[in-house]
């Protein structure tokens, strides 16, 4: 409870920020499907390929079998962002874990974009919180402190395979699946520190990293989630993985 109480409290530094964000941008469709990743097990665990790892959970929604079937190339990671430190094209999404589009987007574009060109060292791409609800703020909180142990994208496959088990509602509501036992329960099955978690939830630096990406969204007025900026430039986001393909085979040329 004392942690829980700690979490609410944090989030609440989001509350004027969160209140300007509803009035610029909303994830159409959002709503409090959510799910717990109970099966997700560590990382650490996860099956290696030589493009990237895959999830070791057993989820039993479609999008949450994409999830954990999705190759993510970890090595490349360097906290939020995956590719190359000098990459030519760098992407930066924004968004929402409890967002439904970014949900589709990150189970069924992302993964592409990943293996055709971040793993291949074409492109750099960067995840950015935008939360937009004080629940979800408290997700991204818990993101930052896994980023913060260098596993960030274990952590966010698992949050976002929460939201598409609640959408097909085989696990609870979204209060309940990004609240602080669920959160921590999720750090504790990909292997993190766990005592270096609840330190951080209580901390000011993941709310600092937070804010600073929800800050520079409001800044960009960027119209919902999830936004992309590519190469420092606000980018319409393209309606399929093709649309996606010739942006970014146009932008390397």
């Amino acid at each position: 409870m004392a942690l829980r109480n700690h979490v609410q409290r944090l989030a609440a530094p989001f509350a004027l920020l969160l209140l300007l964000a509803f009035g610029l941008a909303a994830c159409g469709g959002d709503d409090d499907a959510s799910a717990s990743g109970d099966d997700a097990e560590s990382a650490a665990k996860a099956t290696a390929t030589p493009s990237g790892v895959k999830g070791t959970g057993s989820p039993q929604s479609a999008l949450g079998k994409k999830l954990n079937d999705a190759e993510i190339p970890e090595a490349m990671a360097d906290g939020r962002r995956l590719g190359a430190a000098d990459a030519k094209v760098v992407v930066e999404a924004y968004e929402d874990f409890g967002c439904p589009h970014c949900l589709d987007f990150t189970a069924n574009i992302e993964p592409r974009i990943l293996q055709d060109y971040v793993a291949t060292g074409k492109i750099a791409f960067e995840y950015k919180y935008f939360p937009l609800r004080q629940v979800t703020a408290v997700a991204a909180l818990a993101a930052e402190c896994a980023s913060m142990q260098d596993k960030f994208w274990p952590y966010h496959r698992a949050l976002f395979i929460a939201q598409a088990e609640a959408g097909e509602k085989t696990g609870p509501p979204l209060a309940e699946a990004f609240g602080a036992a669920s959160l921590k329960k999720m750090a504790a099955e990909i292997g993190l520190d766990t005592a270096a978690f609840d330190t951080c939830l209580v901390s000011d630096a993941a709310v600092d990293a937070v804010q600073a990406d929800l800050k520079k969204a409001n800044d960009l007025v960027l119209p919902g989630t999830p936004s992309f900026v590519i190469n420092g430039q606000v980018t319409p986001a393209p309606e399929d993985y093709a649309g996606w393909k010739k942006l970014l085979d146009g932008l390397l040329k």
